[in-house]
């Protein structure tokens, strides 16, 4: 018996920078990534009963360049990491939020990852689940909110 269908998940990470003082957006990037295996071995430990801290909880940015591979479990370089401030489906559409205030993750960001199932504010904690190449600069007079898309068909 074979099965020609197959799952697809995909990511997108969409950037959004503001102003610390006024709010107003200053700028606005979407960055796509790449599901790892652990983040898959993760859906399919959910979806078996196997686990129930399969959550996604958390969001990194590191300052590492090495492109993104199915095999990573961490960030290059974690330069920070937050709780996820939302969490969220509809369908079979994944949505987060990370936010980064004035005074964290300032620096050349060319990295980020969700992470769960374990995971923590330490960093390299927890399983991955995606990892993206992104290229942005933050300062401390900017905070970053980090909107990630995960969509399964």
């Amino acid at each position: 018996m074979g099965m020609t269908d197959k799952l697809k998940i995909k990511g997108i990470h969409r950037f959004v920078f503001r102003d610390a003082k006024t709010s107003s957006i200053l700028r606005v990037h979407e960055y796509p990534n790449i599901i790892v295996s652990a983040g898959t071995d993760m859906i399919a430990a959910r979806l078996a009963g196997g686990s129930s801290d399969c959550d996604i909880t958390y969001g990194a940015v590191g300052t590492n360049a090495a492109a993104p591979a199915i095999g990573n479990t961490t960030l290059g370089t974690e330069l920070a990491r937050n709780a996820l401030t939302a969490i969220s489906a509809s369908g079979s559409i994944v949505s987060a939020s990370t936010f980064f205030g004035a005074a964290e993750a300032n620096g050349v960001l060319t990295e980020f990852a969700l992470f769960g199932q374990g995971a923590s504010a330490s960093a390299d904690s927890g399983v991955m689940i995606n990892h993206a190449v992104v290229s942005e600069t933050k300062t401390g007079s900017e905070t970053l909110t980090v909107e990630s898309q995960i969509s399964i068909s």
